[in-house]
């Protein structure tokens, strides 16, 4: 990199995130662009069916959500179908390289960083470079009582199949100590496929597992692969 570089951006901190949330200006337009993708869902004749809500009616934050991941539609359907005592402070861990603006001269990406944080949100994390700082960031959210949405295959599906899950969420489940709700979104591809931005006519079906917690006796391994298992289970009843 040569001076005249623009230095690349970090992930932003749990501090950051919440300034950003609260942010006047962007609590007003949450309400707006809201009430804007709920008429574009009655037009578009897009509907979703929720099951296994008592897994989560009476639980308190904060959760982790792991849930599968095939169409940006996904972090919508989560969001909209969680009880409104979780929902207020749930925030979803976003790619950091997808969505934000990392050298700081694209304002197309700027404005998107600001659409997900106001209409879901959404954070950045990093996925390709070293995690730990995003791992962090996603502790001191928790700590500070907000759930995160985590997709755990670290992508969208572009085949509808379920990828294996990344490690980084044991990390967080067994440092926090909070409980894992494993989530199954399906037909999320046929709504809102991949490049597409208008979604199609469809219906999405969503699952929410039992919680889930870290055992003493299990390892990291074992225990992703209980919740990759539980995500799976519910796909095969779907």
């Amino acid at each position: 990199m040569t001076s005249q570089e623009p230095k690349a951006k970090a992930p932003p901190d749990a501090d950051a995130i919440l300034k950003q949330f609260r942010s006047p200006l962007v609590r007003c337009c949450r309400i707006t662009l809201l009430s804007v993708l709920n008429l574009v869902k009655i037009v578009r004749g897009v509907s979703w069916e929720a099951s296994g809500h008592q897994q989560i009616t009476g639980i308190k934050g904060p959760v982790i959500f792991a849930s599968n991941h095939q169409s940006h539609v996904d972090t919508h359907v989560i969001m909209h179908t969680l009880p409104k005592h979780l929902r207020k402070t749930t925030a979803v861990a976003a790619a950091f390289d997808h969505f934000a603006d990392r050298d700081g001269t694209s304002n197309k990406k700027q404005l998107i960083q600001f659409l997900v944080a106001a209409l879901w949100h959404a954070f950045g994390i990093e996925r390709i470079e070293s995690p730990l700082r995003s791992i962090r960031t996603m502790l001191d959210l928790m700590l500070q009582g907000w759930s995160v949405v985590i997709y755990p295959e670290g992508t969208r599906s572009r085949s509808g199949e379920i990828a294996s899950f990344k490690g980084g969420l044991a990390i967080i489940a067994k440092k926090s100590g909070r409980p894992i709700i494993p989530i199954c979104i399906q037909g999320g591809r046929n709504v809102l496929p991949e490049a597409t931005y208008i979604p199609r006519s469809g219906v999405i079906q969503i699952s929410y597992g039992k919680p889930l917690h870290f055992r003493e006796d299990e390892s990291s391994a074992e225990f992703i692969s209980r919740v990759e298992a539980a995500v799976r289970e519910m796909a095969d009843k779907t």
